[in-house]
């Protein structure tokens, strides 16, 4: 026996150099090898490329030979490790064992650093290729790297291809939206319960500037604009036409810092805003004037330029010499708290969206419908924009500079203005297509827009979803793509991007339909070439997506006409996704939040099934009630459960959360659940024979903020609630409204305390306790508080 043993270790130990050997030339030799195309060739290399920190490496020399750019390295010293790559009027510079590369004094970091191999130095495909301002694509079923020069969407040029494309648009039908005949309205009301009595405060109710909420956004690192946010030391928030700035490091006291005033004669209604460490951007619908020439028949031209003199009339521009517009103010923060204008840029049309993404701005805006019967020139339509980093003066795209989505129904044009906020010097940069941006969704490299087209099929239509695919490429984009997937989107949160793939959720037909028509749901994973690479079809037939979440490998979907199924999705094999489970429950959610990652909270309504005598209705109908909130447990992802509900108030409960996920404060460190609530309550809720009208509303009684605590074990416990309205107001109080400007619209955090907005009023409540603190009133609007912008108001003329 020990001769055995001794006769195995020697074995061993001979063994171990050549498995040493054995690792280490596997730890060498490429995982995965993938070819390289270069605008639709493939390109000859002396050691193929390979994956590397799931990043695909390249030869530099042969793939830039294949790029037409050039490769220069330094000639002493460290510079001879670095290499400077140029192309066109492009360029790039990295270094030999650093992970970032320098592009258009932009500096990008890296997956992988670059590195040699013997006489050859690899590096990141799509970082450098980027950068020298091409398009990347992984195929995955194939294994290539496609590299290819942006493919531009043709240009409009001329204002006869303006007028055609124009009239195709309304000979297609222009767009209209689904009616499914489903009313299960959303109703946003609510209101307060007496408040409780003072508490004994729990903590110092100091601010640690670190610990402060941030706006709920879609994508970590993509933040989104809001009506409210915070830096933890102060309070930004829109009232009206005002933007308050409030010092909140003494919640015992919080003060009025600085109040940006916007009055009706600046025409500027302020939206939403940003705010990081440096700077506030209040985003807001302006209107622009110009001198117009008007045309008409046997008329000659007249000009709407004001004229002037002691003899003359003054004219004043007409409707159509003024046009809706997105005006951005960049405000420098300093510790004061009162900003400093340094910066605005003007971009025609109406606000649709934005995100900003660590120093670049992407706004993106609809120009309303273009008439071409009132007017003889392209001058006419141009888009104006402008932007003071760089001249005070507005701009004009020129048609040259416009393109078109071929095929559009949409007669109106997306423009997208995209802003380096780091470069001051550097103009915005505006790209207009004719076609609109519908529905937006944007990760931390590309934008998507999502445009719905009903295409004729045979003696109707067909729905279906074309996305429209631009990368960010810091301050600027490039188009670099399309696809279409059969059915509509939701919103934004029915779309998402996962390692390289795009996914989206839609519903085709309708849900009172038959046959063919009647509705279904869909889940489409599209590739980076935007082509379809795997399917899932004809889900809850007879129903439609009320609310969709992607999370990495999953995606949650629910869908509603009667009942709520909630489905899991496994993604993880982009060209099969499947259904893991589904379960079916009253109500349904209007939006779905991941608390962690097998549990899944969902917001909306409770409902019941009944049949309504008289109505009509052949069959049973869902009638919404009260708010639902509903905690899933998705452990065992082929059998979901609701381990926990609440339900709030009675038919008409909302929140403006149902519609705006921006107003849930949710922290689960904390164990924290908050939003606003317009509660409903039924009077008389049993009628006389012992049984509920189910489509009886209720009467308002409160408005405010709901607090929670949320966790695993207990679920949903209400720890209170916060609201501006005083028992007078709600003496006040009509059956269905109340004083507006005293309703909660954003819960926030800072250290320990937390902060209720209403347009009135700043309130402080200890986190532990939510005994008040201290509290903020803001000065009443002016009497011209509420702007209209009005277009045939005398302003100055962009000439």
């Amino acid at each position: 026996m020990r001769k055995l043993i001794l006769c195995l270790l020697m074995c061993v130990i001979l063994a171990i150099p050549s498995i040493a050997a054995e690792s280490a030339q596997s730890a060498k030799a490429p995982q995965t090898t993938a070819q390289v195309w270069v605008n639709g060739k493939p390109v000859t290399l002396s050691k193929p490329a390979y994956a590397e920190n799931k990043t695909i490496v390249v030869p530099l020399d042969e793939v830039a030979k294949a790029l037409g750019a050039k490769v220069t390295w330094g000639t002493s010293g460290a510079s001879r490790d670095t290499a400077t790559i140029v192309r066109g009027d492009r360029s790039a510079k990295l270094t030999i064992g650093s992970a970032s590369l320098n592009a258009g004094g932009r500096t990008v970091k890296l997956e992988t650093a670059p590195r040699r191999s013997g006489s050859v130095v690899f590096v990141p495909v799509r970082a450098l290729s980027e950068a020298l301002g091409t398009v990347v694509a992984w195929d995955g079923a194939r294994r290539i790297v496609r590299i290819d020069d942006p493919v531009e969407l043709p240009a409009v040029g001329t204002y006869k291809k303006l007028r055609e494309l124009i009239e195709n648009a309304n000979a297609r039908g222009n767009l209209y939206g689904r009616d499914d005949g489903i009313t299960i309205a959303q109703e946003e009301k609510v209101n307060a319960v007496p408040a409780a009595a003072p508490m004994e405060e729990s903590l110092s109710g100091s601010v640690e500037a670190a610990d402060y909420s941030r706006t709920n956004v879609q994508v970590e690192g993509v933040d989104e604009a809001d009506w409210a946010k915070t830096d933890g030391r102060f309070v930004y928030q829109i009232s009206g036409s005002r933007v308050f700035i409030a010092d909140v490091t003494d919640p015992r006291a919080p003060k009025l810092a600085a109040t940006l005033e916007y009055g009706a004669e600046e025409q500027f209604a302020p939206l939403e805003l940003y705010v990081d460490g440096s700077r506030l951007i209040v985003i807001g619908q302006n209107r622009v004037f110009f001198p117009v020439p008007l045309h008409s028949e046997g008329a000659a031209a007249k000009s709407a330029v004001p004229s002037s003199g002691k003899d003359k009339m003054a004219i004043i521009a007409p409707p159509a010499a003024s046009r809706s517009a997105v005006k951005t103010k960049i405000y420098e923060l300093g510790g004061s708290g009162v900003p400093k204008l340094v910066r605005e840029t003007t971009l025609e049309g109406d606000y649709v969206s934005s995100r900003k993404i660590d120093g670049a701005l992407y706004l993106v805006t609809n120009k309303g419908y273009f008439y071409p019967a009132n007017y003889e020139t392209s001058e006419d339509y141009e888009p104006w924009y402008g932007d003071t980093g760089k001249s005070s003066e507005l701009k004009k795209l020129p048609l040259e500079r416009v393109r078109y989505f071929p095929d559009s129904p949409d007669a109106t044009t997306m423009l997208v203005g995209a802003l380096d906020l780091d470069s001051p010097g550097r103009e915005m940069q505006v790209s207009a297509y004719l076609g609109s941006g519908q529905t937006i969704y944007a990760s931390a490299k590309h934008l998507y827009v999502a445009i719905s087209e009903y295409v004729p099929n045979g003696e109707g239509f067909r729905e279906q979803t074309r996305v429209h695919k631009f990368r960010l490429d810091g301050g600027s984009i490039v188009y670099t793509g399309e696809g279409t997937v059969p059915g509509t989107v939701l919103n934004q949160y029915s779309m998402d991007e996962h390692n390289g793939y795009f996914r989206i959720a839609t519903t085709k037909g309708n849900v009172w339909g038959t046959g063919e028509d009647r509705a279904s749901n869909n889940l489409y994973v599209l590739d980076e070439s935007m082509k379809t690479a795997g399917k899932l079809e004809k889900l809850a037939p007879g129903e439609r997506i009320y609310s969709a979440r992607f999370l990495g490998g999953r995606a949650y979907m629910v869908t509603f006409r009667n009942v709520d199924p909630l489905f899991a999705i496994d993604l993880r094999n982009p060209a099969k996704p499947a259904v893991l489970g589904q379960l079916k429950i009253p109500g349904y959610s209007d939006y779905l939040h991941p608390y962690d990652d097998n549990h899944i909270i969902g917001f909306g309504k409770d409902t019941e099934v009944q049949s309504v005598k008289g109505s009509g209705m052949e069959e049973p109908t869902a009638f919404y009630q009260g708010l639902k909130m509903a905690l899933f447990d998705v452990s065992d992802v082929s059998h979901p459960k609701e381990k926990f509900k609440e339900i709030i108030g009675d038919r008409g409960t909302g929140s403006e959360l149902l519609g705006n996920p921006k107003a849930l404060l949710f922290s689960k460190s904390k164990n924290l659940l908050a939003f606003p609530v317009e509660l409903m309550e039924i009077p008389n809720k049993t009628s006389g024979d012992g049984t509920n009208d189910i489509t009886e509303y209720g009467e308002f009684v409160y408005q405010g903020a709901y607090v929670y605590r949320v966790d695993l074990n207990e679920g949903f416990k209400l720890r209170g609630r916060i609201t501006h309205l005083s028992n007078d107001d709600l003496l006040k109080s009509g059956q269905y409204d109340y004083d507006y400007a005293k309703s909660v619209r954003r819960i926030l955090y800072a250290g320990d305390t937390l902060f209720t907005l209403s347009d009135s009023l700043l309130k402080a409540n200890d986190m532990g306790t939510l005994a008040e603190r201290g509290k903020l009133t803001y000065p009443e609007p002016p009497a011209s508080e509420h702007i209209e912008i009005d277009p045939t108001m005398p302003m100055p003329i962009v000439r």
